[in-house]
């Protein structure tokens, strides 16, 4: 009967059909209520709007463009300034190096490690992006 009365609300049926349906709506209450949930879901359903696929990739590819530009630009841009500013302050600590002092050697070595840390990061992260399988999941 459910079949029947999604028939009905969506005027599927012949006349004759019709006629023998709503006789039998006469005598079935559980019919009934059946049809009027099944109504009020109908109407439910006409007032959802649903987005075109095409329009919702759209906006998501841009979107996700714009950040990755970002990001990189970012990421290039961190990396260059720290580059920079590791190299001055090699360039100065080498022309200024006359004595070897405990401070030059502690900070050659806090340069040296610094160096290595970062060039172990980005190593890293480039590794972690090209195997990351999640990385087309939008979060």
């Amino acid at each position: 009967m459910e079949r029947d009365g999604m028939r009905y609300l969506d005027r599927e049926m012949s006349a004759r059909e019709r006629k023998e349906f709503e006789e039998h709506l006469e005598n079935c209450p559980a019919c009934r209520e059946s049809l009027r949930e099944f109504s009020r879901l109908e109407a439910l359903t006409r007032k959802v709007k649903i987005k075109d696929p095409v329009d919702m990739f759209w906006e998501g590819y841009w979107k996700s463009i714009y950040r990755r530009v970002e990001r990189k630009s970012a990421w290039i841009l961190f990396i260059s300034g720290l580059i920079l500013v590791s190299a001055y302050a090699v360039f100065r600590v080498v022309r200024d190096f006359g004595a070897f002092t405990f401070e030059k050697a502690a900070l050659l070595i806090l340069l040296a490690g610094v160096l290595l840390l970062l060039i172990s990061v980005v190593r890293e992260r480039i590794h972690q992006k090209k195997v990351d399988k999640y990385k087309d999941i939008e979060r």
